[in-house]
C-alpha cells in the first residue's frame, strides 16, 4: 500500500479545511438560533398591514430572542421585488420574509419573474393570520343577507354593480367568484382606491362593495354601510351576528393572509423555533387586539400544514386568474 508523503497529507488537510470553510460560509450552522440580527423582508410599503404586523411581532420576538429584529420594506411588482431581494440576501440563517398572500400565490403567475421562483425558492415557516373579505351595501339597501342581495342582482344583472379594490386584487377576484357561484353575471368594477369603491356604494353608483374588513369597517360602524357577509370559514370574533358567505355558497371562503417564509436551506431547528415563538406572540392579548382592529385573525399552522395550505392557495388563485382572463406575465 502506498503511504502518502507528509507534503501530500498536509495539502489534503488544507484542502479539506478550505472545503469545510466554504460550505460553512454558504450555509452556516444554526447553532443557538438566533445568534445575530434577524431581518424581515416585507414585499409591501411602510404603513401597510403586513408592515404594521411585522413590526408588532418583531418587537416582541426581539425581546424573546435577545436579538434585534429589523424590518426592511421592498415593495413593487406585486411582491416580486421583495421576494427577489430575500432570495438574493446573504444566506446566514437569519433572513426571513413577512409576506402577504397575494405575493406568495399570485405574483409568480401575473408577473412571470425570471430572477425568482416564489414557489420553488422558499419554504413556509408559520402562518400568522387570516384577513377575510367582507361584503357590504348601503344602509338604504333593503338586503340584509347575501341571498337577498343575489335576488336583487338576478332581477337586473346588467345594472347591478359590485365595487371592489383595484383590478385583479383579492376583492376584485372575490366579486368575480361570487358572481360565478351565484350564477348572476353582475359587473365587478375595480377602483384604484378603497375610498372610491366605498363612495360608489354610498352614492348609489354601485349596489355592493367587497373589500377587506379595515377599508369597510369605519363606514359600517358609522352607519353609512351595512355589512351583510364575511368570506371566512366561520363567524369571526366580535361579529357573531355577521353570517359567512359560505353559509350560502360553501366555496366562498376567501381570505387575505400573512405568513413567514425563508429562503431554502434554513435549518429545521430554526424553523421550529420561529414557528413556536410566532404562535406564542400572536396569542398575546395586545397583539390579538391590534390585529383584529385591522381585520386580521390569528391562525396557527405547523410548517408542514402551512406549506400545504400555501400550495393549495397558489393553485386556487392561478385557476381563478385564468378564469377571469389574466394571461401569465401580462402585468
Amino acid at each position: 500500500m502506498l503511504i502518502p508523503s507528509r507534503r501530500a497529507l498536509t495539502a489534503a488537510i488544507l484542502l479539506g479545511g478550505l472545503g469545510a470553510t466554504a460550505l460553512a460560509q454558504t450555509q452556516p450552522p444554526v447553532g443557538d438560533w438566533p445568534n445575530r440580527v434577524v431581518r424581515f423582508t416585507i414585499p409591501a410599503a411602510a404603513g401597510t398591514a403586513p408592515d404594521i404586523m411585522a413590526r408588532t411581532i418583531g418587537d416582541r420576538l426581539a425581546k424573546m430572542w435577545s436579538q434585534p429584529v429589523i424590518v426592511e420594506n421592498r415593495p413593487g411588482a406585486g411582491g416580486v421585488i421583495g421576494m427577489a431581494a430575500l432570495k438574493n440576501a446573504e444566506r446566514n440563517q437569519h433572513q426571513l420574509g413577512f409576506v402577504q398572500a397575494s405575493a406568495l400565490t399570485m405574483a409568480q403567475y401575473m408577473f412571470r419573474p425570471t430572477q425568482v421562483d416564489i414557489a420553488r425558492d422558499f419554504t413556509g415557516i408559520a402562518m400568522v393570520g387570516m384577513s377575510p373579505m367582507m361584503i357590504a351595501v348601503s344602509t338604504n339597501n333593503p338586503a340584509n343577507t347575501v341571498s337577498e342581495l343575489v335576488a336583487q342582482a338576478k332581477r337586473e344583472p346588467d345594472k347591478f354593480i359590485v365595487a371592489t379594490a383595484f383590478q385583479y386584487s383579492v376583492p376584485h377576484l372575490a366579486a368575480e367568484m361570487l358572481a360565478k357561484a351565484s350564477g348572476v353575471p353582475w359587473r365587478a368594477i375595480p377602483f384604484t382606491q378603497a375610498s372610491q369603491s366605498v363612495s360608489a356604494v354610498i352614492n348609489g353608483d354601485a349596489q355592493a362593495v367587497i373589500d377587506g374588513v379595515p377599508p369597510l369597517d369605519a363606514m359600517v360602524k358609522s352607519g353609512r354601510l351595512k355589512a351583510i357577509g364575511i368570506f371566512s370559514d366561520a363567524r369571526v370574533p366580535g361579529r357573531p351576528d355577521l353570517p359567512t358567505v359560505a353559509e350560502t355558497y360553501p366555496s366562498m371562503v376567501i381570505n387575505g393572509w400573512f405568513g413567514i417564509v425563508a429562503p431554502l436551506g434554513l435549518e429545521s431547528a430554526a424553523i421550529d423555533r420561529i414557528n413556536r415563538d410566532i404562535a406564542i406572540v400572536v396569542k398575546q392579548p395586545e397583539v390579538i387586539e391590534r390585529f383584529e382592529a385591522m381585520g386580521v385573525y390569528a391562525r396557527n399552522m405547523t410548517p408542514d400544514q402551512f406549506n400545504t395550505f400555501w400550495k393549495q392557495e397558489t393553485e386556487r388563485w392561478e385557476g381563478v386568474l385564468k378564469d377571469v382572463g389574466v394571461k401569465p406575465g401580462q402585468q
